[in-house]
């Protein structure tokens, strides 16, 4: 009798820092959204602390979020963001609720912290 040896199955948050791994869709764009919501807060955190205001701040947020995460993908994880509909399609659902997150944090510890 052979026994087949079985991989444990990873968590997502595990598979998250394996390379070369198949991905399906909704569990890239889950670790994508948590990453640009930790990318956010970080970053608004950052900006609203050092009290920078103004439109070189959004510059410098959106410019992070899109590719930050793409060099995530692409050279972390290995993955060709073509086989997910390209990165607009893996980005979609984190955008708008990392910039909330984003412009909330900053403007929460720019109002605490400098008025």
């Amino acid at each position: 009798m052979v026994k087949s040896e079985s991989k444990p199955k990873l968590t997502l948050w595990q598979k998250a820092f394996v390379r070369d791994l198949e991905w399906r869709k909704d569990e890239l764009r889950s670790v994508v959204f948590w990453l640009i919501a930790a990318f956010s807060l970080s970053i608004g955190s950052i900006l609203g602390v050092l009290g920078l205001r103004g439109l070189p701040c959004l510059i410098v947020y959106f410019v992070g979020v899109v590719v930050a995460p793409s060099m995530y993908w692409s050279n972390f994880l290995g993955i060709d963001e073509q086989d997910f509909g390209g990165k607009m399609e893996i980005l979609n659902d984190s955008i708008g609720s990392g910039a909330a997150m984003f412009m909330l944090s900053w403007v929460g510890f720019y109002t605490m912290l400098h008025t």
